[in-house]
């Protein structure tokens, strides 16, 4: 009888006398393909030999696997006869690469196994790494898990038509979710919902584009699914904004597209390394923000290899992401940095990264803005010898007569001080009036000024000149 010939993960001995390479192969072939199996009594070219085996012969072979081979492994080992002759049969498996057999580490190539060289095994270990079964560890109660936070991803996945489910109910949700084993709860499902602030998020406004003098330092601590909102709302609030205001309609226009950045603050959160205790840091400078997670990108892939391949996600924690597309958090897996680049193109926003043995480091570059912080303000909507910050104010008011002074200073990228010496400005002029008090008034247009070609163009060297 004849079992075949011999592949990258079956290996053939012809008796346990050649046990020491027989157990390299076993090391060589996890490390290939994570399985594989082995046969004592079998000719190289498949044709059975059989071999004697007694109680003792399994007892020590067990003994060896369990000895020689680091980690640990636990095979199974059945004798098999074939044509009344006995043939042992070794299957075995592992997933904490890379496996050593007797100090060595080999790689399996064909039928030979090779010696790994020193970029290989490291290589190896950082993939093993980037990619670990920790999400699906067992560690927490249905109870540890946030009712509150829990309802509202179900709101939000359920209304984007991402989960099927009429009626909440918690262990049925995370049932559903695939975070739940033997009435416990996996890690994934504690880190995105968890009670006991798994994870970390320190934000910060910096005076220079150097991590040396901060003007505003927060830290929070909680789950995934809030930390992602509290990161978004707090680039919001610190961001640059503009308004394009027209004939009927008002419009803010972030320096940055919100959707792109978003996108990499959800990265940071999904891909970063969560077996130690995570902190997402982002930074906003003067002329940069930056997102870091403790999460190397992988070797010999950079963030333009998914914007200019078809590659599919390479995913340190698949059960997080799965998750987050459900309230579409993520999208169609891979395309994340093709959507960020894209948005960042149409807004001719530029973006750097560095991989470093720390972790991930994602930058956009803020839009280069004067000191001044000067507003977009259309030409043909400037009146007569208005600056530039009058002039967007003026508009502003003309388009709604109740406008807050906070919505003005966003409008012109300038403090309530500012914005106030404006107003008094433009008052003291006659272009506007104020009718009530600042709780309950309004602003109302006093005097229309006529536009003219030559006057654009004075106003409009004027934005330029500031």
């Amino acid at each position: 009888m004849n079992l075949g010939k011999e592949t990258e993960t079956t290996e053939f001995k012809e008796s346990t006398s050649e046990r020491q390479k027989a157990l390299e192969s076993v090391a060589a072939i996890i490390n290939k393909h994570g399985y594989g199996t082995l046969y004592f009594g079998v000719k190289d070219n498949g044709d059975i030999k059989g071999q004697i085996v007694s109680d003792s012969t399994i007892k020590d072979l067990a003994e060896a696997i369990f000895r020689d081979i680091e980690p640990r492994i636990i095979p199974t080992i059945e004798v098999m006869e074939y044509d009344n002759k006995s043939v042992i049969k070794v299957g075995f498996s592992g997933t904490q690469v890379p496996y050593s057999a007797f100090g060595k580490f080999l790689i399996r190539v064909g039928t030979q196994n090779r010696k790994m060289s020193r970029d290989e095994l490291i290589k190896m270990i950082k993939k093993h790494e980037y990619s670990s079964d920790w999400e699906k560890e067992v560690k927490y109660q249905v109870e540890d898990i946030d009712d509150a936070t829990l309802q509202a991803f179900y709101y939000e996945a359920v209304n984007c038509g991402r989960l099927e489910m009429p009626v909440f109910n918690k262990k049925s949700l995370l049932s559903v979710l695939d975070v739940m084993k033997d009435d416990k709860v996996m890690n994934a499902a504690y880190a995105l919902f968890g009670k006991g602030n798994p994870v970390s998020l320190k934000v910060a406004c910096y005076a220079t584009d150097e991590k040396i003098t901060f003007l505003d330092l927060k830290e929070f601590k909680g789950n995934i699914y809030n930390l992602i909102s509290e990161a978004m709302l707090y680039i919001r609030k610190n961001i640059r904004w503009r308004v394009d205001i027209g004939a009927r309609k008002r419009v803010e226009i972030p320096e940055i597209p919100i959707r792109a950045i978003r996108e990499m603050v959800i990265n940071a959160f999904a891909h970063a390394n969560y077996q130690s205790s995570p902190e997402i840091e982002i930074n906003i400078h003067p002329g940069k923000i930056t997102i870091f997670n403790p999460g190397c990108f992988p070797d010999d892939l950079t963030p333009n290899d998914f914007i200019e391949k078809d590659l599919s996600s390479i995913k340190r924690n698949p059960l997080i992401l799965s998750i987050l597309f459900r309230c579409k958090d993520v999208e169609k897996s891979g395309t994340g940095y093709k959507r960020m680049n894209q948005l960042c193109e149409e807004s001719d926003i530029e973006w750097n990264f560095e991989n470093t043995a720390y972790g991930f480091y994602f930058e956009f570059i803020r839009p280069n803005v004067h000191a001044d912080d000067r507003p977009n303000v259309r030409p043909d909507l400037i009146s007569e010898g208005m600056t530039a910050y009058e002039a967007t104010i003026y508009n502003a008011i003309n388009e709604n007569i109740k406008v807050q002074k906070a919505e003005l200073a966003k409008a012109i990228g300038k403090g309530e001080k500012t914005v106030q010496r404006t107003l008094s400005s433009l008052i003291q002029r006659g272009y506007i009036k104020r009718i009530g008090n600042n709780q309950y008034g309004y602003w109302k247009i006093a005097k229309r000024q006529p536009l003219s070609e030559k006057a654009a163009k004075k106003s409009s060297k004027h934005i330029n000149d500031e």
